[in-house]
């Protein structure tokens, strides 16, 4: 992922792909912890970004266009909240409060782990301790009984701090290297219709 930070220096980031939205595959969707400075810094300094995607595999890459939104816990707020879905009768705040619940369901208890801990890439590293969270379950939604309450103050702290950084694409170009002479073509997005140009490889 590339933008423009305010100082006029271009970011770069390494984003692991979660999803696509499963009721619109205009939106892709990534982890972000809220107290991760530097990319949620660059997100509000710009967030109009390229995406490019490489799959050596199949001899493609895609470069996305698009937009970032977050959606972050509640109790946090975000400057660039995620649209309402056009084809959901639900609020815009409560479709992507659920969506974002969902992804924290489907993390491995590794992943949700690294919620609890410091922000990322700051230095000097943080003391052993900051890491001494290395699993944690995702705690079912019904009151815990049996659940000591410290181990839900964690949970609950680690899912405050989980984003979904959400990215609504406008435009991929495709460029295709499996076939000589390579292929490439262009995809705009304007709004419910999708404009395809060929261009020179």
């Amino acid at each position: 992922m590339s933008n423009i930070r305010r100082s006029g220096d271009v970011s770069m980031h390494s984003l692991p792909f979660q999803d696509f939205l499963e009721d619109d595959c205009r939106f892709l969707l990534f982890l972000l912890a809220m107290n991760d400075n530097l990319l949620m810094g660059d997100i509000k300094s710009d967030p109009n970004v390229k995406l490019c995607w490489s799959m050596p595999k199949t001899k493609e890459h895609f470069y996305l266009q698009g937009k970032f939104y977050i959606a972050s816990a509640p109790i946090q707020v975000t400057r660039f909240p995620p649209p309402k879905i056009v084809d959901s009768d639900v609020s815009a705040v409560d479709y992507w409060e659920a969506e974002r619940s969902k992804q924290w369901k489907q993390l491995d208890k590794r992943t949700r782990a690294t919620f609890t801990w410091p922000a990322s890439r700051e230095a000097p590293k943080s003391d052993n301790i900051a890491f001494s969270c290395l699993s944690l379950d995702a705690l079912p939604s019904e009151p815990l009984k049996a659940k000591p309450e410290p181990i839900k103050i964690v949970h609950d702290i680690a899912m405050d701090n989980f984003c979904l950084l959400i990215f609504k694409i406008s435009a991929v170009e495709h460029f295709d290297y499996s076939v000589f002479p390579a292929k490439r073509t262009i995809y705009t997005l304007q709004g419910g219709d999708c404009q395809v140009v060929e261009a020179n490889p």
